[in-house]
């Protein structure tokens, strides 16, 4: 049998996904709360590991060591754009660690991590997405990419483990706080269930 994990940082992410895959809820601690379900010939975990990438890198590293090691991590979540529309879904294409920066060695990836590519959505449009450590207001960065606050974690977990990662962000505001608090009211923007249309394939 297929096994897929899924995961979000919030549990508002993550419970609309879970509901309309009819997960049930199996455990809850202080680190993780997992969801877990069965469609057709495939079984589907869902993991939510809180905030930020520390708390992604010890939840999500306790999930690997304490369950069946998943066949693709699917990381789906908000995100933040220098310029894409609000709303739009993303194909991350490749992961970045924003606060990664030794002067004249390294900027923005660890030399002894692999460069592992993403799985990929034909249907969706593929940016970058640089993990941070808190909302991203600004940025030098000039090309259009994503920001979030976790994929850089599931990357690196899911090189050290060997498992291929697909993850796709909506996003939520052009790096402004202000219009991303406002978005939390349009349905159209904060929904993530539509994220499972995209996922389909893996979960037949």
């Amino acid at each position: 049998m297929r096994n897929i994990l899924i995961h979000c940082a919030m549990e508002k992410e993550g419970i609309k996904i879970a509901n309309k895959l009819n997960l049930i809820k199996k455990e809850e601690t202080k680190l993780i709360t997992i969801y877990e379900g069965i469609s057709k010939e495939t079984k589907i975990n869902l993991v939510i590991t809180g905030i930020g990438k520390q708390r992604t890198a010890i939840g999500l590293t306790v999930y690997l060591n304490q369950n069946i090691k998943p066949d693709i991590i699917i990381n789906i979540g908000y995100a933040g754009s220098t310029n894409e529309k609000i709303g739009n879904w993303i194909n991350i294409s490749k992961s970045y660690n924003l606060e990664w920066y030794i002067p004249g060695e390294e900027k923005y990836e660890m030399q002894e991590i692999k460069s592992k590519e993403l799985e990929e959505v034909d249907e969706l449009k593929k940016l970058p997405c640089y993990s941070a450590e808190c909302f991203v207001t600004n940025t030098d960065i000039k090309e259009n990419v994503i920001f979030d606050m976790e994929l850089h974690s599931v990357y690196i977990l899911s090189n050290i483990y060997n498992i291929p990662l697909l993850s796709l962000k909506k996003v939520t505001d052009n790096l402004n706080m202000k219009d991303y608090y406002s978005n939390l009211e349009q349905k159209e923007v904060m929904e993530l269930e539509s994220s499972i249309k995209y996922i389909e394939k893996y979960i037949i």
